[in-house]
């Protein structure tokens, strides 16, 4: 089964980044999720899509535009990753998927020319 959280809202303590998701999640489903290690694009919703893994379910973690200032600070200064549920979930994988798919987007016309614009001006990249 395939869940969606939408991530809205960031908070920053130290050395993380912590993405906070509009939906409420059962404690006893969150604590079975772990980092699912693939950071996708969509396009069409200007948003990169995370996965977290749970053992019967496959979790889209959105992060749209709006968000992206805060995964551009974790990017550039190598913040730990976070996601805030019932209890804190790390996304050690998360750091090396931003970084792989900000090497690809840019001047990727696979992605489409609003999203190439987005993440590049996002992102500062060329």
């Amino acid at each position: 089964m395939e869940h969606v959280l939408t991530v809205t809202e960031t908070e920053y303590r130290e050395d993380a980044v912590y993405l906070i998701p509009i939906e409420e999640w059962p404690q006893s489903e969150w604590v079975e999720l772990e980092d699912g290690g693939r950071m996708l694009a969509d396009s069409d919703a200007l948003a990169f899509v995370y996965t977290l893994e749970g053992p019967d379910s496959f979790v889209q973690l959105r992060l749209p535009k709006q968000v992206w200032p805060s995964l551009k600070k974790a990017y550039e200064e190598n913040l730990k990753v976070w996601v805030k549920g019932p209890e804190l979930l790390e996304l050690p994988l998360f750091p090396g998927e931003l970084s792989f798919i900000l090497d690809n987007v840019p001047g990727n016309g696979n992605y489409g020319n609003t999203m190439v614009e987005a993440v590049e001006d996002a992102f500062k990249l060329e």
